[in-house]
């Protein structure tokens, strides 16, 4: 049997970025049905729980939900509440806990269906403002606060290229036919199709190297990068992470961690002894620093996240000082790549330093939402 509670607890889960299916709602709804006899509402959620959770890092949410749903406060209150004792006229010789031997509080003998009102509109139920999919394409520059559903969503996104790269990958063992390839190739041959030439993708043996700048102007997208980093890193053959503000350091061991919350913490903690936290940038000294520790070759690729603002940034002659570095790490890689969160009718004001590295030989682009974003990554 149908149960409207059940039907909008699988909705507002869903809002919630919670994949719920249609089985999903039939089998929660089969728990009600058995379980709703039962006098502790807390084996009603461990059992929903069950059912809809499938990855762990989702039960926060859940509970949540549960709890927004399930809320039978108003309903139970005249189950549940008593008269306040009144001891203005007890003997004060007299202990109080000799007369209140019992507990303050008792478990309810009631059914879950019993304390449950069977009014139920999901109407009044609050909507939510914005959906996953309006969070991908809003303008990143709206987006400049710290939002646990867009951090979430960045690590479904890494997981997203994850898959996407590794469809890729499974491609180089294809037995597709390139027919263009295959008929150039057998002209020697007077067009007799002796040798196939299959359609594989390139083969690409690079080590790419994610540096993110976590100055106060960049640090609330920072972490949206981390999270789409963690959850893609597997997919690359070869990657390194570093962050940096007026100083560098190697989160690399960081990624390696069994969860992301642990990472996370890592990176935070090596932040906050070197004093990394809403720093002012000064991009010379980590350029530098990675130029000298970093082992950059042909084929490597350096992709940065950063809005070009070296605050701190030295001239000399016209010239800035860290872009001067970056020269020298673009020469001894294969390519580098800026990941520019602002956008392009900014990148002209006195203080960008965007037209300093293009000219430095790094190749800057826009992103313009998380979608955007997560596509460049893909193609990396």
């Amino acid at each position: 049997m149908v149960n409207k509670r059940i039907v909008a607890l699988s909705n507002q889960l869903r809002e919630e970025g919670i994949p719920v299916s249609v089985r999903s709602t039939e089998t929660a709804c089969n728990v009600w049905d058995l379980m709703k006899d039962s006098t502790k509402i807390e084996d009603m959620k461990n059992a929903l729980q069950s059912v809809y959770i499938k990855d762990q890092h989702d039960t926060k949410k859940f509970d949540e939900v549960f709890e927004y749903i399930f809320d039978n406060s108003d309903e139970t209150t005249q189950h549940q509440t008593h008269e306040p004792y009144d001891d203005s006229n007890d003997d004060p010789v007299i202990e109080r806990e000799d007369i209140m031997g019992l507990p303050n509080s008792q478990d309810s003998e009631l059914a879950i269906e019993q304390m449950i009102s069977p009014d139920f509109n999901q109407e009044l139920l609050q909507p939510k403002k914005i959906h996953e999919k309006d969070l991908l394409r809003t303008d990143i520059g709206h987006l400049n606060s710290f939002d646990q559903r867009i951090v979430d969503l960045c690590r479904k996104l890494g997981k997203k290229i994850a898959n996407s790269r590794s469809r890729r990958q499974r491609r180089l063992h294809s037995n597709n036919i390139n027919m263009p390839r295959t008929i150039r190739t057998n002209l020697k041959n007077g067009g007799k199709l002796i040798n196939l030439e299959y359609s594989k993708p390139k083969t690409n043996k690079t080590k790419h190297i994610f540096l993110s700048d976590v100055s106060g102007s960049c640090d609330w997208i920072s972490n949206w990068f981390f999270s789409i980093i963690y959850g893609c890193q597997k997919s690359f053959d070869k990657i390194s992470c570093y962050e940096f503000d007026n100083k560098l350091i190697e989160t690399t061991a960081a990624l390696n961690t069994e969860s992301y919350e642990l990472s996370y913490e890592a990176v935070m903690l090596q932040k906050i002894k070197r004093g990394m936290i809403h720093g002012q940038s000064d991009m010379a000294k980590p350029f530098k620093e990675f130029l000298n520790t970093a082992h950059l070759n042909h084929r490597t690729t350096v992709i940065i996240l950063s809005d070009c603002r070296d605050w701190r940034g030295k001239r000399e002659e016209g010239i800035l000082e860290s872009a001067s570095i970056l020269r020298e790490i673009a020469t001894k890689s294969s390519k580098v790549l800026i990941f520019n969160p602002e956008p392009m009718v900014r990148w002209s004001t006195p203080t960008s330093c965007v037209h300093d590295y293009q000219s430095a030989g790094a190749q800057v682009y826009e992103i313009k939402n998380l979608e955007n974003l997560a596509n460049m990554i893909t193609r990396l």
